[in-house]
């Protein structure tokens, strides 16, 4: 009966994760047409692209979008809409600036050192746009999220998959594929999403005023530990590429960005069931009962990371029907997808850390992963390739769960 009530509990998880799967199944095309007309070094390149997009949102937007909803919500159990506001409204602003600031040096860097190197200054400036873009589209939703509206905050994720199937289709029109118009592609999909997605946030009656920028420290202060811990997780997750290209080279890189890719869809349930906990953990505070809490969520992420590797052992003989490039990396996808269970179970343990008002124990499980990455893809990397890279994954994604789970217990029995 515990368990069934907590399913209940979990229903706006269902609401998130159908827009997240649908946005996730446009990305995925996006890496299916490049796998169709890139080789493995260039889809190498590509994977090289989709790390450091992912570790600048880690940087850039997950720490405000964190921060977003642990103030917002905070303000909104105090009845005070306006403030939420301003925390929204501060959040946006902030990462536009710091993004414009980011593009504007990287496209002077491209015209003073000018080349087409493995990521031109060019190259990267779409990047980094396809990073705000993001960014802004994931601090929205964060401010529907400490409103606790799930559908609306699925509804901007559809927005974007839709935007983003509009320009796939553009670029299919267009005839021969390349990498600029690839990640030109990824801007303008995500970046007129990103755009139209403020429209939801207009009950809160958002305005520019004296306020929006006195929000800023605030938000800063939080956002450091979750950037930090966010930034920090993104880097560990998308520095397979990173380490592979030196150590192994482009192909093995793009080998293992191949076999992870499809893994990526197991994340968004990750992401999705966090969406849900965070808000949660938070309104429940250090004085609910957060134990409780934990002991019910952990449950459903428990049987969920299960559901996640049966359901890769089943699919991983399909893979090969995606082309030689699939049927090459579908080998890794079930180590791949036990990677992806094991972040599952770190998420209940970490929106805790939250709602206890500590975000700092976040960040010690993921610098300790970092490391001991690092550690073990130089030892098995050169032997093993892309194989060696998902099994340092996997090894080091075992500690950071003990580690966090540590620490979670520490707290919990010494209030």
């Amino acid at each position: 009966m515990s368990f069934l009530r907590t399913l209940s509990a979990a229903k706006p998880v269902a609401t998130l994760l159908a827009g997240n799967l649908l946005g996730a199944f446009v990305g995925g095309a996006f890496f299916l047409y490049a796998s169709w007309n890139f080789d493995l070094a260039e889809m190498g390149r590509y994977s090289v692209a989709i790390s450091i997009q992912w570790v600048v949102v880690g940087l850039l937007g997950s720490g405000l979008s964190t921060a977003t909803i642990r103030l917002a919500a905070g303000h909104l159990k105090k009845g005070d809409r306006d403030a939420a506001a301003n925390t929204v409204f501060g959040s946006l602003a902030l990462v536009v600036l710091i993004g414009a600031a980011a593009v504007i040096l990287l496209l002077l860097f491209d015209f003073l050192v000018a080349g087409e190197g493995y990521l031109s200054g060019r190259f990267l400036a779409l990047v980094a746009l396809w990073a705000v873009a993001r960014a802004i589209q994931d601090i929205t939703r964060s401010g529907l999220l400490a409103q606790q509206r799930y559908t609306d905050a699925a509804r901007i994720t559809v927005l974007g998959a839709f935007t983003g199937a509009c320009a796939l289709f553009a670029v299919w029109k267009l005839g021969d594929l390349t990498f600029g118009r690839l990640l030109t592609a990824h801007v303008l999909g995500l970046g007129t999403a990103a755009v139209l997605g403020i429209f939801f946030l207009r009950d809160l009656g958002m305005s520019w005023g004296p306020r929006v920028p006195a929000t800023w420290p605030a938000l800063l202060r939080y956002a450091r530990w979750p950037a930090s811990s966010e930034g920090t997780r993104l880097l560990q997750a998308n520095m397979g590429p990173l380490i592979l290209v030196p150590l192994a080279g482009s192909g093995a890189a793009g080998l293992f960005g191949v076999a992870r890719y499809p893994a990526y869809l197991f994340e968004v349930v990750a992401v999705s069931l966090y969406q849900y906990w965070l808000p949660e953990a938070s309104l429940e505070g250090r004085d609910g009962n957060i134990g409780g809490y934990l002991r019910k969520q952990m449950l459903l992420a428990s049987v969920i990371g299960l559901a996640m590797v049966l359901g890769a052992v089943i699919c991983s003989p399909l893979l090969p029907l995606l082309g030689d490039n699939f049927a090459a990396a579908a080998p890794l996808f079930v180590l791949n997808a036990v990677d992806f269970a094991i972040f599952v179970l770190t998420r209940p343990i970490e929106s805790v850390f939250h709602g206890l008002h500590k975000p700092y124990l976040e960040l010690w499980p993921r610098l300790a992963r970092i490391v001991l990455l690092a550690i073990t893809a130089w030892l098995f990397v050169p032997a093993y390739g892309a194989l060696g890279m998902v099994w340092a994954h996997v090894s080091t994604g075992v500690v950071a769960l003990g580690l966090a789970g540590l620490l979670v217990w520490r707290e919990l029995h010494t209030r």
